[in-house]
């Protein structure tokens, strides 16, 4: 499985300085996405999750400034590191009030920028699980899964950007079923995505590491099951273990061309699978709870049914 080290937007209207960055963090191991100004970078935070934004200071229509403020407006949990070849104390100190995680002037050390990178990596994955956690710890106090479950889903395709998300357990017999989805009930793609996640866990039924698959290997192993869902592009599926045992798995799709799931994406959704087990759990208990005090309340209105036909019988035997 080739999982992304993180998501990367370089904005520059200089070429050689996008194609610079561009070449060495694809070798590090980054998904790398470009924009030529401004205006192009904050079309693409709408559609794409980054953890980090490298961005140029001075440029033409919409400067780096302004798409910073555009940033942390729509994506706060993305670190900004601005660079310049016009460098002054108040550009400086302006970038970094207005929530940039720091600053470069050109020409800067490329073995320098990766290091301040993997720190704002970092910093960025830190402030998106303690979010999720105390997000996730304030709703999850509930003990019915129908009324989580809607809300698992929406956390889970926030958090990855996913266009879908599904939630799959294990039955009595061991067999996978589809738990709740956020595709239609009547979509084709429901079917399709069960469909991959029986063929998968009937190769792989204990097995408990994510799988990613990306187009070409949707195209060239599932194409019989993707046929009619030619939209999907990546496939991601977590394992849900607990104590030990595969109980089930989340299913995340992606329909972008460029689409891909990170290091990242993976931390925080082990942050929910951790969530949704322990809900499972006490879902269980509580289940249990349930009918114990039914049997219970049973019991004691026997009692009483039976105390009040001892009265009725002492009543009648002490009648002359």
């Amino acid at each position: 499985m080739s999982v992304s080290k993180g998501k990367i937007l370089i904005v520059d209207d200089e070429q050689y300085i996008r194609e610079l960055l561009i070449q060495e963090f694809s070798s590090l191991g980054y998904d790398v996405l470009y924009a030529v100004d401004g205006q192009d970078a904050a079309s693409k935070i709408t559609s794409n999750k980054f953890n980090i934004v490298i961005s140029d200071i001075k440029m033409p229509k919409f400067d780096g400034i302004s798409l910073l403020k555009v940033i942390k407006e729509k994506s706060p949990e993305t670190e900004v590191i601005m660079m310049t070849g016009h460098a002054t104390i108040d550009n400086a100190l302006y970038a970094m009030r207005s929530g940039a995680y720091d600053f470069l002037q050109k020409p800067f050390n490329i073995d320098e920028l990766s290091a301040l990178v993997e720190k704002a990596i970092e910093k960025s994955e830190l402030k998106i699980l303690v979010a999720l956690y105390e997000s996730s710890t304030a709703i999850f106090s509930s003990v019915k899964l129908e009324e989580l479950f809607p809300i698992f889903i929406s956390l889970l395709k926030n958090a990855t950007l996913s266009k879908d998300v599904s939630i799959f357990l294990k039955d009595a017999q061991g067999q996978m079923y589809l738990a709740t989805s956020s595709v239609p009930m009547f979509d084709s793609s429901r079917g399709a995505l069960e469909s991959f996640i029986l063929k998968i866990y009937q190769d792989r039924p204990d097995n408990s590491e994510p799988l990613i698959v990306n187009a070409d290997n949707i195209k060239k192993e599932f194409s019989e099951i993707f046929d009619s869902v030619i939209e999907i592009r990546c496939v991601l599926v977590f394992p849900l273990v607990f104590t030990g045992k595969v109980v089930g798995c989340l299913l995340f799709t992606k329909t972008s061309n460029d689409a891909t799931f990170t290091q990242s994406d993976l931390k925080n959704i082990l942050v929910f699978a951790a969530q949704i087990m322990q809900s499972i759990n006490n879902t269980k208990l509580y289940e249990k709870l349930e009918i114990k005090i039914a049997e219970l309340q049973a019991t004691l209105l026997d009692l009483e049914t039976a105390k009040e036909e001892i009265k009725s019988l002492k009543e009648v035997s002490s009648c002359p």
